[in-house]
């Protein structure tokens, strides 16, 4: 549920937006002053701030150039309400960093169209910024080769391990164990989806939702229950199982 902070000093417009907001399922929080919403905000971190501009004390200007300043709320969309309508003041707004601007008296329905299309940016933004990260991520991994080491912590120690070192990798909750060629077993605090963004793919392969394996390390791979597999892997005594899902993504790299 989004947060929507509403700063506004007049109390039957604070409760008229309210009313509307929270009908549309939005989580709203009010402050009837500029100091009061300047507090809130770096309190609750909103997603949307819309506040009036005329107010006794500390007005909209201010709240956004004091927001601005603060790197926990400076990104988050602001829209003003006022009913000073002159294009210096709207300039001035919009100088500050605002992300929209209605005046009053304003129909509920450009409000609530203000707040959807902020959101929907955000959404945007923060989707275009995961997928580059998960690019950059997979491009990363696949320079990484057979005689490469990562880092990772191991008891809060920092460790390098080859990667033709590894066996497979099993995960256990929120940790997972690294399984070596020496017989030993390290635990560390990292999900199987992260491992898989780190490993280069030509080398490493989930073959179960808990397992990852070095394609080096088999040894043998036979049928198992009516469409799976159980792969036997070298300097390990566990046998590791195989879907017939998981099963496609390996043929796809060798034969078996």
């Amino acid at each position: 549920m989004k947060k929507i902070l509403i700063i506004e000093d007049d109390s039957k417009s604070r409760s008229n937006i309210k009313y509307i907001l929270e009908a549309k399922n939005y989580k709203v929080f009010t402050a009837e002053s500029g100091a009061d919403g300047i507090n809130l905000a770096k309190e609750i971190k909103p997603d949307i701030i819309v506040s009036d501009i005329i107010m006794p004390g500390v007005n909209g200007y201010k709240v956004k150039e004091e927001l601005s300043t603060n790197p926990a709320t400076s990104s988050i969309p602001f829209i003003f309400l006022s009913a000073k309508s002159e294009i210096d003041d709207i300039r001035k707004g919009m100088n500050l960093g605002a992300d929209d601007y209605l005046t009053k008296p304003f129909k509920m329905a450009d409000l609530l169209k203000a707040i959807e299309v902020r959101i929907s940016r955000v959404n945007e933004i923060v989707k275009k910024n995961s997928k580059e990260s998960t690019v950059e991520n997979e491009s990363r991994s696949q320079k990484l080769s057979r005689d490469d080491a990562i880092f990772i912590e191991v008891d809060n120690k920092p460790t390098f391990i080859k990667l033709s070192s590894i066996v497979y990798i099993s995960a256990l909750g929120e940790y997972s164990n690294i399984f070596l060629k020496d017989g030993s077993k390290l635990m560390v605090r990292k999900l199987i989806k992260q491992w898989e963004e780190i490993l280069p793919r030509c080398l490493f392969l989930r073959v179960h939702r808990s397992t990852i394996i070095n394609i080096d390390s088999i040894k043998k791979i036979e049928k198992w229950f009516k469409r799976s597999f159980v792969i036997h892997l070298e300097n390990s005594l566990n046998p590791v199982y195989m879907s017939e899902r998981f099963a496609r993504k390996l043929k796809s790299q060798i034969r078996f």
